[in-house]
């Protein structure tokens, strides 16, 4: 089959992780896929490449695949309105490549107008089968329009009416499945297929060789973070761990919020941050591997309960000691498996246990090389692979 697939977000960020490794799978099972995604630095031009790994692009297929063709459409206007996808000439764009090829289906990842709306005007000349991908809820808390009550409701309408044009909608999480069967999707439509583990890139690395790389110092005991929120708890719980630790370190990736360096510089403990920034894809498995901990803190509600939280699979597949917080089904893999450690949700328990782990090397390496076992064999994505394939139905 030719699949064009439509993910809503920037390349390398968000759901384009989700998208790529779907349409690889896709690849793998035989099919000619095509991925339009957001360009990260061309406001007004598309740029068409060849992907087969997480790393790298081609001009041309080189070599064995399974390759993926991956078009980056203009970013101007992407963020136009609150949230993402809004560019004119991405969704312009999109529209024409629907309306001049001859697609046999169409995958969707999420429902912005990026995404929804060149299926709205060419599927019905088009004649393709559209596909549906439901990964996060934002309807559900993730969108809040800067509290326009009113964006909220139609954003939340947009969000599940693109699901009941799609002959089989995916889903991240139970939270969604049950979701969608209570607006009305049938259950045959449905199929549940959490997020994977990139092994291929992502791998163990040397702690001391980690180290060395970012001038990092060898013996004090360091925490990876990646942005998730506004960071203010991650800020919170490190405080609590330098009142018993105070040689720690915080390694901080990605941007964020400055409410959350607000609170830093009224804990006094900024000294203490490193501020990664946002990181090239060959240096960040050598971040991780600096930690000695790593850490994502999950409130227990709707918007986490419904998310599968992909960095939480980065630590594992990179073979850390991991701390979080008993919320989804992340609770339910850290329960059945031994990946990890949950904590209790107050901030002095969540040190608490970050702390342990400090205290317990032999611990950690049990559950890092734990964690890395159990992505490979359990979470790869070519794991999913089968299922992925098998939401194709003619």
């Amino acid at each position: 089959m030719q699949i064009l697939a439509l993910n809503f977000t920037e390349k390398g960020v968000g759901t384009y992780l989700r998208a790529f490794y779907f349409c690889r799978e896709l690849a793998r099972a035989g099919h000619k896929v095509t991925l339009a995604t957001v360009s990260r630095t061309s406001r007004f031009r598309s740029a068409i490449s060849y992907k087969r790994d997480w790393i790298g692009e081609s001009s041309e297929p080189r070599g064995a695949g399974p390759w993926i063709r991956l078009i980056e459409g203009p970013a101007w206007g992407n963020r136009f309105l609150p949230g993402t996808g809004w560019g004119p000439l991405d969704i312009w764009k999109r529209t024409r490549e629907l309306e001049t090829s001859n697609y046999d289906a169409v995958f969707g990842f999420e429902y912005q107008p990026n995404v929804s709306w060149p299926v709205y005007f060419t599927q019905r000349r088009k004649h393709y089968a559209f596909y549906s991908d439901w990964c996060d809820w934002f309807g559900g808390s993730s969108n809040w329009f800067r509290g326009w009550k009113i964006a909220h409701r139609i954003d939340s309408y947009l969000e599940e009416k693109i699901r009941f044009r799609a002959a089989r909608v995916s889903v991240t999480s139970k939270v969604l499945q049950d979701r969608a069967l209570s607006i009305g999707i049938p259950k045959e439509r449905l199929t549940h297929i959490p997020n994977g583990a990139p092994t291929e890139y992502i791998t163990p690395r040397n702690r001391r060789e980690a180290r060395e790389r970012f001038q990092l110092p060898e013996d004090s005991p360091i925490i990876v973070a990646v942005s998730n929120g506004d960071m203010c708890r991650e800020m919170r719980i490190f405080d609590e761990v330098l009142r018993r630790a105070p040689k720690s370190v915080l390694l901080l990736i990605g941007n964020v919020a400055r409410p959350a360096w607000e609170l830093a510089e009224q804990l006094a403990i900024e000294d203490r941050i490193g501020r990664m920034g946002w990181v090239s894809d060959e240096d960040y498995p050598w971040i991780l591997g600096c930690a000695d901990v790593c850490i994502c803190p999950l409130e227990d509600s709707l918007n986490d309960r419904a998310r599968w939280p992909t960095k939480i699979l980065d630590f594992l597949t990179a073979g850390r000691a991991t701390v979080t917080n008993p919320v989804g089904e992340v609770g339910k893999l850290f329960c059945k498996s031994d990946v990890g450690v949950l904590a209790g949700y107050s901030d002095k328990e969540f040190a608490a246990e970050v702390l342990a782990l400090f205290h317990a090397p032999d611990r950690r390496e049990f559950l890092g090389e734990t964690a890395r076992r159990v992505m490979v064999q359990q979470w790869d994505w070519r794991v999913r692979g089968p299922q992925i394939a098998g939401m194709m139905v003619a």
